[in-house]
């Protein structure tokens, strides 16, 4: 019998995360979007924010939005309001997880991803599709991981930092928090906090905002 589950978001990262707990024994039974309340989504219903206060006050959740900041920010409106909302973690059936490895509270793991033993995975964070996070790794809350990245072993990135498409980071390399690096780079050095990074090798090439758009 599947657990019934609601997910905060109607883009296409909620797409993404359906399938996700559609693998992991899930049914999806409802999207929540106040621009869209009233729309159907893949013949599931989007309700508003103060519907599903009212509806689901101590069902599953999983907060489907693809920006840190929004994600941060939204979870925890939906802790202090739902004080016996559950946040389960999500991985996908055909993703591979290392012995001693810790996935957290509200996290997302995508299809096909490959996390190395001994590694921690913090609060509300995503691993896309087809990436891997090798030994000994930090991914701190709120962090993001975009398809086809690789790391090397003893990895640290900050809270809310988001790696782009194709990246690879070199082993033992600390990236700071509230961080974006562009796609397809390669980061070979430390990294501090709040910048906006890329390249190959990759660079910082301005300081960022905390809460600074960056999905376009």
């Amino acid at each position: 019998m599947m657990t019934d589950i609601v997910l905060i978001g109607s883009g296409g990262h909620a797409i993404s995360v359906t399938n996700v707990a559609q693998s992991c024994g899930y049914n999806v039974i409802s999207y929540v979007d106040d621009t869209k309340s009233g729309e159907m989504l893949l013949d599931i219903p989007v309700i508003s924010t103060k519907q599903c206060y009212s509806l689901f006050p101590k069902h599953n959740f999983c907060i489907a939005i693809g920006d840190n900041e929004i994600r941060h920010r939204v979870a925890n409106e939906y802790k202090n309001k739902l004080s016996d909302a559950k946040f389960p973690s999500l991985i996908h059936n055909s993703s591979v997880i290392g012995i001693a490895t810790k996935i957290s509270d509200g996290t997302v793991i995508m299809p096909q991803t490959n996390i190395g033993p001994n590694s921690s995975i913090g609060n509300f964070c995503i691993v896309n599709s087809g990436s891997s996070i090798d030994h000994d790794c930090k991914l701190g809350d709120f962090s993001s991981i975009a398809p086809g990245v690789f790391t090397g072993g003893n990895v640290t990135i900050g809270v809310r930092s988001a790696i782009s498409i194709g990246t690879i980071v070199k082993q033992g390399i600390s990236i700071g928090e509230d961080v974006v690096i562009g796609a397809k780079s390669y980061v070979d050095k430390d990294l501090d906090d709040c910048i906006i990074a890329y390249g190959i090798p990759c660079v910082k090439i301005r300081s960022r905002n905390r809460g600074e758009s960056y999905l376009t």
